[in-house]
């Protein structure tokens, strides 16, 4: 009786053991055990497709030895810190006859005690989805392209064919080499004129802008001016506005006039949204946890449809058919080439909410990118 439950007891063992190993060898992801003293204890066949190694060559050598070819950066995955319980990067590294990028993810295990025990290491090849992000990526620049030539010459067509079918009447009419043109025609055309040269202008600025930064700007001084900017130029007498902007913040190194024109971009979307009377409310204080200085600009207007507002930093996308689209995109590039970022919403009782985080320092952040932007849409 005895015999016969050892019997099933080890048949049941040996079943399990079995079942977990047609799964360690058929993983799509690479799975490879360490001990103790980093030796490889184990590794299943996708280790090894993706290593090209022989695994016979491998078990019973210390991993830095045996994957010393691919580099300090893969090898710092079988060291974890004994104040870390896991570690995980992101490499690229030469395999076979090509480039690829692998994803490494090292995890220790411990006994009761808290002693080491040994490595778990999992191991995927992302090459192709790094090759797909790649591909969307140039197709998604391309169609911005496709978008952008579109708008040009949308912008640009008709002040051209009224300017080349006034010239054409004239010439029409000229004879002896002379032509008398009336004083209106010649103001239209250069007001055509004009607005081309504002196109270029405004397409200019969105391409490049030519950014010169000086230290010590105040920028609740910086979007006083702003604001005086732009109730000048659309008037804007009913409408009301709230300021409250912390004091002692602290100084920023921007291009100054650069900034304020991103400001005024902003403020001018906020004042045509209100029509004839609303109010703006500007509000700045210190993000500390970023190490950023933070603005806030809300508006009353009806804010902006969910079905757009994806689209509000695209060039040439706009709802209102005299204007040419690159407000807010300007702005943006501006605030990005000053690597900080912007985050528009509607606001919790209407109208627009507009977020701007600057940073103190004067540095490229873009490596945490993903996590500000992240920060931005959660407020």
């Amino acid at each position: 009786m005895y015999s016969a439950e050892a019997y099933d007891s080890n048949y049941l063992c040996q079943a399990r053991e079995e079942e977990y190993q047609d799964y360690f060898e058929s993983a799509k992801t690479g799975i490879m055990f360490l001990d103790a003293g980093l030796r490889v204890k184990n590794l299943n066949r996708e280790v090894e497709a993706i290593f090209c190694i022989d695994r016979a060559q491998i078990i019973g050598k210390r991993a830095d030895v045996a994957f010393h070819r691919f580099g300090d950066k893969f090898l710092k995955t079988f060291a974890i810190s004994e104040y870390d319980d896991f570690y995980t990067t992101t490499v690229r590294l030469k395999l076979k006859d090509h480039f690829g990028y692998i994803h490494v993810d090292s995890l220790k295990l411990c006994d009761a005690c808290g002693s080491l025990n040994g490595i778990i290491i999992i191991i995927q090849d992302i090459s192709a989805v790094r090759a797909t992000i790649k591909q969307i990526q140039t197709t998604k620049m391309l169609m911005s392209l496709g978008e952008l030539a579109a708008g040009v010459a949308h912008h640009v067509r008709t002040p051209l064919t009224t300017i080349s079918g006034y010239l054409q009447v004239m010439l029409g009419r000229m004879e002896d080499d002379r032509h008398v043109v009336r004083r209106e025609v010649l103001e239209m055309l250069l007001d055509e004129v004009s607005y081309i040269n504002n196109v270029v202008k405004e397409l200019i600025l969105f391409a490049k802008p030519p950014i010169n930064k000086t230290p010590n700007v105040n920028i609740n001084r910086l979007l006083e001016d702003a604001l005086r900017l732009t109730f000048n130029e659309l008037g804007g007498e009913k409408i009301e506005i709230d300021k409250q902007m912390s004091e002692n913040l602290p100084d920023i190194t921007v291009d100054a006039n650069l900034m304020k024109q991103a400001m005024v971009n902003i403020m001018q979307n906020a004042l045509e949204a209100m029509a004839d009377k609303g109010s703006i409310s500007i509000r700045t204080w210190l993000q500390s946890e970023l190490n950023m200085v933070a603005i806030a600009i809300n508006d009353t207007g009806a804010g902006v449809s969910p079905q757009i507002l994806h689209r509000v930093f695209e060039p040439f996308y706009t709802t209102k058919l005299e204007r040419m689209g690159l407000g807010l995109p300007t702005a943006h590039r501006i605030i990005s080439e000053h690597s900080g970022f912007i985050n528009i919403n509607t606001g919790e009782k209407g109208g627009t909410r507009v977020h701007i985080y600057l940073p103190i320092i004067d540095e490229r952040l873009r490596s945490i990118s993903v996590m500000h932007q992240q920060i931005l849409n959660l407020q």
